[in-house]
């Protein structure tokens, strides 16, 4: 009976370090996607912004600058608004929130990393587990009860 025992907990051991590895290789290539996506933002930008100069005439008048400011605002402005959305999972007798999920890891990673600043978190929810993993500030990974 003990060596079951054992038999378990080595499994768990090897299925926790197994999942930590697999959020760490996520989280790597999802900052790899982000850069990639930040970069292409830029050139974007950069290539409107030419086009934008070479539109421009060449006088210089002060009442053509402020016309241009005011649109610039008001398209960036409206760029900025964001869709309001709600993520709600559904498994078997259970139902639960992106939300709920991410405060209850907020709420893990402050206690098991005290003294530590959170910056960034990401969790990955798997529900045939009943766990919440999550992997902060890039490098603290740990998991709480769905």
């Amino acid at each position: 009976m003990v060596t079951n025992a054992k038999v378990t907990v080595d499994d768990v051991k090897k299925s926790a370090a197994s999942a930590a590895t697999t959020v760490k290789s996520a989280v790597a290539s999802a900052s790899e996607a982000t850069k990639k996506g930040v970069a292409e933002v830029k050139k974007e930008v950069a290539t409107k912004k030419a086009a934008a100069a070479k539109k421009a005439p060449a006088k210089k008048t002060a009442a053509k600058k402020t016309t241009a400011k005011k649109t610039t605002a008001k398209k960036a402005t409206a760029k900025k608004k964001a869709v309001a959305t709600t993520a709600v999972v559904q498994y078997q007798d259970r139902e639960f929130t992106e939300a709920e999920c991410l405060k209850k890891a907020q709420a893990q990673f402050k206690k098991d990393y005290k003294g530590k600043t959170l910056e960034e978190i990401s969790i990955y929810i798997k529900p045939e587990e009943r766990r919440i993993y999550y992997v902060a500030n890039k490098d603290s990974v740990g998991s709480v009860e769905l």
